[in-house]
């Protein structure tokens, strides 16, 4: 057996060593990234068990804060054809301190990116920097996370340190590439789930609720109002003398002119109250916490603003309305029959119209509602 100098024995024990501390550098490395990688798998499970937009957006413009320790987030979503921005109007969506922006175009992404789409870290010069985290006073360094879906950009999900170090540019992107493609999935389905849900409750010509809509939001007023014992008025509007409007202009003026004036009653409410197209020339509206006289006001700015309104076309019209006014005052028993309460509602309402009709029209008639508990 061939001997081993105390030379040899030395090197082979330097080398052992040096493997060992190997080893041991790659197995911390290996912990570190199976605890970073569980870091990230909570926070995508969040993200996995939501398809509302509104808590999608709560945890990536609000928990990510928390959840990895940064000093500001932003996200951008692209609105290209404008109908984000209209339906987070009508989701009543925070835009959290301008951390949530919209852009209508790929400008933006093609400034961050360059058109290679893939995340980037490192510091931004301070114009970027105020654009991307408009509440952070300094930035130290940011990561820069594309949402693509189908090869389409549809956001940029930014975060911001005050370290230079914490997104330098030498470091991993493995989990926030990861990360980018849950967001981008999440967002794009709940997007898309929310799209659909506005767009079946709307009416498409007059972009205001639709029959159906109504029909589920007067059953929660109605419970809100009763629970709040809180007065609710009901009003039917109907535009006045529109099938001569049909026959003699023809329907695509007749269509313009519904367009205008559901636009103008929608000016003159506020935004917890809910107007509808009920059929036809009809609309609907239920005006939240409101009583008689308040609706009455605000049933004649409805009217005095239809009043004022020229429609043109091949001619020249000012349509009005005729509108009728019911309001219910909650008592201290509850109704044994809410449902059946808010049909009589709306039926006063619609008769309270008709008398508005028969009085000469373009006018203004209340009519008081009997709170029999049935």
């Amino acid at each position: 057996m061939p001997k081993i100098d105390l030379e040899q024995a030395s090197d082979l024990k330097q080398e052992n060593s040096r493997l060992k501390r190997s080893v041991q550098t790659l197995l911390t490395r290996i912990e570190e990234n199976q605890r970073i990688d569980r870091h990230f798998q909570g926070f995508e499970f969040q993200l996995l068990g939501c398809y509302r937009l509104k808590d999608i957006l709560e945890i990536l413009l609000v928990d990510a804060m928390h959840h990895f320790n940064l000093d500001d987030i932003g996200l951008v979503l692209v609105d290209r054809d404008y109908t984000l921005v209209e339906l987070m109007e009508t989701l009543g969506i925070d835009r959290y301190k301008n951390r949530l922006q919209l852009r209508n175009s790929d400008d933006f992404a093609l400034t961050l990116y360059r058109g290679d789409y893939r995340v980037m870290l490192g510091e931004q010069d301070a114009l970027t920097a105020s654009r991307l985290f408009p509440n952070l006073d300094q930035l130290g360094s940011a990561a820069l996370l594309p949402l693509v879906r189908h090869n389409q950009l549809i956001g940029s999900l930014h975060f911001a340190s005050r370290s230079r170090e914490r997104f330098s540019v030498d470091k991993a992107a493995d989990f926030l590439h990861h990360l980018a493609c849950i967001s981008a999935v999440c967002l794009d389905n709940s997007l898309g789930h929310e799209l659909f849900q506005h767009q079946s409750f709307q009416d498409r010509l007059t972009q205001v609720s639709n029959r159906m809509h109504f029909e589920q939001e007067y059953a929660k007023e109605l419970e809100r109002a009763e629970r709040n014992r809180q007065p609710l008025t009901c009003l039917f509007l109907d535009l006045d003398h529109f099938k001569e409007v049909n026959d003699q202009h023809g329907h695509q003026f007749g269509d313009a002119c519904l367009k205008e004036v559901a636009a103008t009653i929608r000016q003159e409410l506020r935004k917890t109250d809910l107007l509808a197209r009920y059929g036809g020339e009809e609309f609907v509206v239920v005006l939240t916490d409101c009583d008689q006289a308040e609706g009455l006001r605000i049933a004649e700015r409805i009217r005095t603003a239809t009043a004022g309104l020229k429609v043109a076309g091949k001619g020249v019209i000012k349509p009005t309305v005729s509108i009728g006014l019911s309001c219910w005052h909650p008592v201290e028993e509850r109704a044994q029959d809410l449902a059946g309460l808010g049909e009589m509602l709306l039926k006063c309402a619609d008769e309270a119209m008709y008398d508005a009709k028969r009085k000469g029209r373009n006018q203004v008639v209340s009519r008081v509602f009997c709170r029999i508990i049935s």
